[in-house]
């Protein structure tokens, strides 16, 4: 896996990221197309909950909030291959 890979609950707020993949134990169907979560699209961490989880996320437009047990199941890489 490549270094600059990394879970999503791991990415600082405000930044872009691509998401590279997304893992699931059912088959590889997830849950997550439907919030517009696919390989190839661009997500941002807004901001966490004063709890750390969940956070929200910015996804084609739109606020999603996701816990981290699924966060930590999506990897991105950086938008910007300098970060």
């Amino acid at each position: 896996m490549d270094h600059k890979i990394k879970p999503l609950f791991q990415i600082p707020p405000g930044k872009d990221f691509i998401i590279d993949s997304i893992f699931s134990a059912k088959n590889g169907i997830t849950g997550m197309q439907g919030y517009g979560l696919m390989p190839g699209t661009k997500i941002k961490l807004l901001f966490t909950s004063p709890s750390k989880d969940p956070a929200a996320y910015e996804v084609m437009g739109t606020v999603i909030a996701l816990r981290n047990k699924d966060a930590e199941n999506i990897f991105v890489s950086p938008a910007d291959p300098a970060l």
